[in-house]
């Protein structure tokens, strides 16, 4: 896969979706770099960040879900649940001395929320891209 068409696998489709992926995958690039610099208090400022921000992100992306009554709507908020647990496990790691494993957890993070956006929110898009509904 060429870095173009590894650029195309995030584009849902979803003007505003894609934005805030955008702004979400800046917010983790910048915590990396904090926590790579060492600079603890940036990094918890930049997490709080982060975490704030994906948490209106996922409610928005429900939102839109419900609004389209997308079938596979369990299954994707269910993705959601886990990336607000592995955010929460990262901010007490965040408070210790485990510099290397914060490092590690935000990378698996970052590579799980890349493959969630190439895969289900993707998948969203060109559900409502499609214009059907479900009823129920």
């Amino acid at each position: 896969m060429t870095a173009a068409e590894g650029r195309n696998t995030l584009i849902t489709g979803n003007r505003e979706m894609d934005e805030e992926h955008a702004l979400q995958l800046q917010l983790l690039r910048e915590l990396m770099q904090n926590l790579e610099s060492g600079d603890g208090p940036a990094a918890l400022e930049v997490f709080e960040r982060l975490d704030q921000f994906t948490n209106a992100h996922f409610l928005a992306e429900e939102l839109l879900m419900r609004l389209h009554s997308y079938p596979q709507f369990a299954a994707h908020a269910a993705e959601h649940a886990q990336f607000v647990e592995e955010l929460k496990a990262l901010h007490e790691r965040l408070g210790g001395s485990e510099a290397g494993a914060v490092r590690d957890d935000a990378d698996a993070f970052s590579r799980r929320l890349l493959a969630h956006i190439a895969t289900a929110d993707h998948a969203l898009g060109a559900f409502e891209r499609s214009g059907a509904t479900t009823t129920g």
